[in-house]
């Protein structure tokens, strides 16, 4: 343990400093207005390992003041022993019992707090030229860099609106892995370039990236928060990445708003890596937003969709398996079928095998479905169902069995004609409807053109109709056989034929309207042949769409039950 007198003698800054404590000020010690210069002058110097010592509160002479140690305008500078990673300031593991405030202070060698624990820390308007390694800081209230400067020659993060020196892809940012803190943390307007790196880190209140710039580091990695639990909201307003930006798991209380950002992978695979993350707010991607690569939200759950076609990423460029969300939401954001399949159109089927992933578009027709849009939902789930079939397709080719791909190219061509794939049953009853006026049109030359005859066998063989053929003593006139039987008693008793009660009598199977049971074409001429074919395939049209219908509507031909 060291003792204040090991120190001795104290440097003019140190001096004032140890004044302050034992005075008890709750003022700040300020050791100069501005910040330092890297060769500032002895008046403005301390020891690192000084400050090390006073902020731990080791020293009973000089105590702590309950806010901790609040300093202004000092240089603190290395003078730890030679081979160690840092002769700078070194907290690692510290349990600090007050706040630790470096306003404007310049630290030129490492800071180190991994796995301190800190109750509030402020490096405002200081400059960390050697960086700052913070793993498992566990900070109980503010953590704030406000126009603070941190870097080294691979690399940087300024935060809030300061520069960054240095550059090189594989240098690091900041690593805070496990960061955790009550209340928010603010890189508005910072400039990095390397990784910054947040994994695991638990905030109490926002992430706020507002205006932020994020370099690739090490794997073309910007900003990689794994596992992060924000309470509040992630804010990447008008912030550029240029990197892969990592939200694996993450747990997002609020919006993970990305209204302007400009997000590339820049070499790297993703763009935006969401797999498994949580939102329950809102995921906002307009405002001229604009994402250049790959974006993954495979398995997220996300409250709400706030977009705008312009800011979706590129056809091939998206990952939606099993990814859920509660609406679409905001003004202009697109709820019509033809955006909506072109938002799924963009997904890389590649990614999974080649296989045809249905839950995305599930996922849609369900949300819109929900939105009170059941035509648009329906839309989607037909693009759906024609695209599934087309992969089904590709892949029995792929696999040699083009027979098999032909019957069912064959068979798809007619679910998607009649029914929709069975997602839209009532194109069936449009088809019947069809085909009942075609027939009125077939029946109906066939009726004027005399093509008719009774259907009764009893009838067929009674003098009234078999003495009516053309020279017959009862068609002494030359007429028609059966305009002579109808002229006949008899005959005027019988059924009038009506072109539209046969056509709908012939087609549909179950309803018996009497009326074909008493009228027939007659196939004993050319064109009453002809009438005799179109009424057997007529009746056939009847049964099939009949059917199709039905199984629509019980789901029985969709590709979900049958693949």
């Amino acid at each position: 343990m060291h003792e204040l007198s090991d120190f001795t003698p104290l440097r003019p800054a140190e001096q004032q400093l140890v004044a302050w404590l034992q005075a008890g000020n709750r003022e700040p010690c300020v050791i100069s207005a501005q910040l330092p210069a890297p060769d500032a002058p002895a008046q403005m110097r301390l020891r690192a390992s000084l400050v090390r010592y006073l902020v731990r509160g080791g020293c009973a002479a000089c105590p702590l003041p309950e806010t901790g140690l609040r300093l202004f305008g000092a240089l603190i500078e290395g003078d730890g022993p030679p081979g160690a990673q840092t002769r700078g300031l070194d907290l690692d593991g510290a349990r600090l019992p007050g706040d630790l405030v470096l306003i404007r202070c310049r630290l030129p060698e490492l800071v180190l707090l991994r796995s301190a624990r800190v109750e509030n820390l402020f490096f405002n308007g200081s400059a960390l030229p050697a960086g700052l390694a913070a793993d498992r800081l566990l900070a109980y209230g503010d953590v704030v860099f406000d126009d603070a400067v941190t870097g080294a020659p691979a690399g940087g993060l300024n935060v809030r609106g300061a520069a960054t020196p240095g550059a090189g892809k594989s240098g690091d940012a900041l690593f805070v892995d496990r960061l955790e803190a009550r209340g928010p943390l603010f890189l508005d307007g910072s400039a990095a370039r390397g990784e910054v790196r947040l994994l695991g880190a638990r905030l109490g209140g926002d992430l706020s990236c507002t205006g932020a710039h994020f370099g690739a580091g090490r794997d073309e990695r910007a900003l990689s928060a794994d596992r992060i639990d924000v309470t509040g909201d992630i804010f990447l307003s008008g912030a550029t990445v240029e990197g892969e930006l990592r939200l694996l798991g993450a747990r997002v209380g609020g919006d993970l708003n990305c209204y302007g950002a400009q997000l590339s992978a820049h070499g790297a695979r993703w763009a935006l890596h969401a797999q498994g993350a949580r939102v329950t707010g809102s995921f906002v991607l307009r405002g001229d937003a604009s994402v250049r690569g790959m974006m993954n939200l495979t398995r997220a759950e996300i409250g709400a969709m706030t977009d705008l076609a312009g800011s979706w990423p590129a056809a091939g460029n998206l990952l939606l398996n099993r990814c859920r969300y509660g609406g679409f939401t905001g003004p202009g954001t697109p709820i019509t079928a033809e955006a909506r399949i072109d938002w799924l159109a963009r997904q890389d089927g590649s990614l999974s095998g080649g296989d045809f992933w249905s839950q995305p578009w599930e996922e849609c027709a369900r949300v819109l479905r929900e939105m009170g849009h059941d035509s648009e939902a329906r839309a989607v789930l037909v693009e759906k169902e024609r695209r599934q079939r087309a992969a089904r397709r590709a892949r029995l080719r792929a696999q040699g069995e083009g027979t098999r791909a032909a019957v069912f190219a064959a068979w798809d061509r007619l679910m998607g004609m009649t029914t929709r794939y069975g997602r839209e049953p009532l194109w069936a009853f449009a088809w019947l409807i069809g085909f009942w006026l075609l027939g009125i049109v077939a029946f109906e030359a066939a009726r004027q053109g005399d093509m008719l005859k009774p259907n009764d066998s009893i009838v067929l063989r009674a003098a009234e109709w078999t003495e009516c053929v053309p020279g017959a003593a009862r068609n002494a006139g030359g007429h028609s056989q059966l305009a002579c039987f109808l002229a006949q008693p008899e005959g005027a008793s019988f059924p009038v034929f009506n072109a539209p009660v046969y056509s709908a009598d012939a087609l549909m199977p179950i309803v018996d309207l009497g009326m074909q049971s008493n009228w027939v074409p007659d196939e004993n001429t050319l064109v009453g042949a002809g009438a005799r074919a179109y009424l057997w395939l007529h009746i056939t049209l009847g049964w099939a769409l009949s059917l199709l219908a039905v199984a629509g509507f019980s789901g029985l031909i969709r590709i979900d039950n049958n693949s």
